[in-house]
């Protein structure tokens, strides 16, 4: 193991919790009004892509930064569902009142 190689598994650390306060106020609040879906899709198509480079176009794989962007994808996507979701169910909750 390379000696900097610490520094990417700290990052992954923090890419792993740093996502986490947002998912917890969205469940929290019932609501990703103020979450922006176009940022995030942005986002993960700019991780979509730095996965499929890492994935294809060098020639040796760099697992930290795989994992870095996998892990930010994944979260991402949870915070859109989640956006998403929040979103329906407090339309359902205004179309039965009227």
């Amino acid at each position: 193991m390379n000696k900097f190689e610490i520094f990417g598994y700290f990052g992954n650390f923090f890419a792993i919790i740093y996502r986490i306060p947002q998912i917890l106020k969205i469940y929290k609040t019932k609501r990703g009004e103020d979450i922006s879906k176009k940022t995030y899709i942005l986002h993960n198509a700019a991780y979509l892509s730095f996965i499929l480079y890492i994935s294809f176009g060098k020639k040796k794989l760099d697992y930290i930064l795989l994992i870095y962007y996998l892990i930010g994808a994944f979260e991402n996507f949870i915070i859109i569902c989640m956006k998403l979701y929040y979103k329906r169910q407090t339309d359902l909750l205004q179309s039965e009142e009227n």
